[in-house]
């Protein structure tokens, strides 16, 4: 099993502040960055850090696993443009649910359960509740 470093890239700050979220819960994460494309950053100066991060993961012999916030986005492309040329693997639509889940697990899986585990964990975490469905089925979270 490889070891796992992960690199968040997001619009604005939302990487970053999601990160030191889950890190409020699960105390500090080390292998992974967050960065953020603000208004006004150059977009080939974040892709030029994001590919540095990720040589440097593979100098150290780790599979970097990116995730990102929005399909179509230049984060997103970001990511996508480096799976030609690195040994990285892409996940989209970041939320908390699936980090947590991959930050708990990624020093026991490989990378392609850690993205499946992650994947399922984003997706269940989105729930919807209102008050007619919870009064009539006497459900939560169904």
């Amino acid at each position: 099993m490889a070891d796992v470093a992960i690199v968040i890239v997001t619009h604005g700050n939302f990487g970053k502040e999601l990160l030191k979220s889950v890190e409020m819960i699960m105390g500090e994460q080390k292998d992974v960055v967050a960065f953020g494309l603000n208004l006004g950053d150059d977009v080939e100066t974040l892709k030029e850090n994001v590919r540095k991060t990720v040589e440097e993961n593979q100098s150290l012999n780790k599979t970097t696993l990116i995730m990102v916030d929005l399909l179509g986005g230049s984060p997103s492309n970001i990511a996508l443009s480096l799976l030609k040329d690195y040994d990285v693997k892409v996940l989209v639509g970041i939320n908390m649910p699936m980090l947590i889940e991959i930050l708990s697990s990624k020093d026991y899986f490989g990378i392609d359960v850690l993205m499946e585990n992650g994947y399922k964990a984003g997706i269940e975490g989105i729930k919807k509740f209102d008050f007619y469905a919870i009064k009539v089925d006497n459900k939560i979270g169904e």
